[in-house]
């Protein structure tokens, strides 16, 4: 178990080409499974490392911290637990660009489902640490505290 502090931003659009290509891709397919308390999903990633799949779950500890459990899972249990996928949610679609900045690292995430969301996130060692935007995400807006940016809330937009 661990504490993932973060702060979100949304961003009008994408950066550069030459910005993401600075940066490693991952291919993302998050689905959120029924749940009685907290947030659980799977994850298939496809990136460098090849496909990988994990179980995750996370529970609000208060302002951007949250509590998190994830373990990596196989293909086969991947594929099982898709069977608990909660009626209410789709699956959202994205592609993650971690890309490092400073001592931070950012992972841009620019959506397929929900199309032309973009998102750029921060994981910080406490809730007060600075975050250093860099140039090209001027004009970002901090949706850390807005739930309707979470990705069990976008998540439901879909299934709605």
């Amino acid at each position: 178990m661990a504490v993932e502090i973060e702060r979100k931003y949304v961003l009008a659009a994408a950066p550069p080409a030459d910005v993401l290509a600075a940066g490693t891709a991952y291919a993302i397919e998050q689905t959120y499974l029924t749940s009685t308390g907290g947030a659980r999903r799977v994850r298939r990633r496809t990136g460098p490392d090849g496909v990988r799949h994990w179980l995750n779950e996370k529970h609000r500890i208060g302002g951007i911290s949250r509590e998190e459990i994830e373990r990596e899972v196989s293909e086969d249990e991947y594929r099982q637990l898709l069977a608990e996928a909660d009626p209410r949610s789709g699956t959202v679609l994205k592609t993650r660009h971690v890309l490092p900045h400073g001592g931070q690292t950012l992972e841009l995430d620019v959506f397929e489902a929900p199309a032309g969301l973009v998102l750029l996130e921060v994981e910080l060692q406490s809730e007060d640490e600075a975050v250093d935007l860099p140039a090209w995400a001027a004009g970002a807006r901090d949706v850390s505290d807005d739930d309707a940016y979470t990705n069990v809330a976008l998540a439901r937009q879909l299934g709605a």
